[in-house]
């Protein structure tokens, strides 16, 4: 069938078709089939001639569709890439309606949680300001809590992890669940930097068992990692325990092909190896993680990996 005499439907039907199946597998922790689809839908929108077609739709499909290829890309190594559709998501989602800025906000605010760096308070200040005003309240607990996470960042930890702690409890009062590994895992984490170390790690158990039963496994190697991390803060002679978790972590990393997810869990291996006098085996596991990488991306987790390699020698 010819464009002209394509009904229009089939192009929306063919891009929300691979977005939500890119989705899908994106939460089940399938990345590489996400990404192919994610990428489809990308092409059948780029494909469409008459872009008309989307815009009378009530979605802002290709914006929502870069969102979820950049959590997609970031941790299988494509990183700059990565970054450009986060970026580009929130510039270029301009129809200014309501729900499309708070969801490419929140998107936003996630997508750089999950890298590791600081948040855009101003971002999230936002997204929180436009769900109040639009009485939008998922986006009020989210906006909440990433308004924490940024706080915490930033180095406002008490206040930041009070926040965090409210915007949780809103996101479950509002029965959501999806990224519900994020959502705890930074949530454990702060506890445990504020002492709460124990507690910390019993919100990870409990992420950790939930995934089994809702198959949300996108994240599975950071919650280990993280427990390995906590496990070395409640007691740093527990080098089993942490270590199997770093093990557990590398395992899930490689098996879904997220590399950057991969090099954090060689780290936290290789610097256990290192502090215990087992220079070979931390410099083994960190030289691995950082094969695949290409030269010149901007990742602190490269230099941090390459300083344990100088270390090691």
């Amino acid at each position: 069938m010819n464009a002209a005499n394509r009904h229009p439907d089939s192009s929306v039907a063919a891009v929300v078709a691979h977005w939500t199946n890119g989705a899908t597998c994106w939460f089940g922790g399938d990345y590489m089939n996400a990404r192919k689809h994610l990428e489809q839908a990308l092409a059948a929108y780029d494909a469409e001639p008459n872009l008309e077609t989307f815009r009378a739709s009530t979605l802002d499909l290709p914006f929502v569709i870069m969102r979820f290829l950049a959590l997609v890309l970031w941790p299988i190594g494509q990183i700059d890439r990565a970054r450009r559709l986060a970026a580009e998501a929130v510039r270029s989602s301009g129809e200014k309606r309501a729900l499309s800025q708070a969801n490419a906000l929140v998107h936003k605010a996630v997508f750089d949680g999950l890298c590791g760096g600081p948040l855009q308070q101003t971002e999230t200040i936002l997204a929180l300001a436009l769900a109040r005003d639009h009485t939008m309240p998922l986006y009020v607990a989210a906006g909440t809590y990433l308004t924490g996470l940024a706080r915490w960042r930033a180095g406002d930890r008490e206040a930041g992890l009070a926040e965090m702690h409210r915007g949780w409890t809103l996101l479950h009062e509002n029965d959501c669940y999806l990224c519900e590994p994020f959502w705890g895992m930074q949530v454990a984490v702060a506890n445990a930097a504020a002492g709460q170390t124990d507690t910390g790690l019993e919100i990870l158990r409990e992420l950790i068992d939930v995934t089994e039963q809702s198959g949300q496994h996108w994240l599975d190697a950071e919650l280990h990692r993280a427990r390995g991390e906590l496990l070395l803060r409640r007691d740093p002679t527990n080098l089993c325990g942490a270590e199997g978790a770093f093990n557990r972590a590398l395992e899930i990393a490689r098996s879904q092909q997220t590399k950057a997810f991969e090099l954090r869990s060689a780290i936290g291996l290789a610097r256990l190896c290192i502090n215990n006098g087992r220079e070979t085996a931390g410099s083994e596991v960190v030289a691995r993680a950082l094969v695949d990488f290409e030269t010149g991306q901007d990742l602190p987790e490269i230099e941090q990996a390459k300083k344990l390699l100088r270390k090691s020698r």
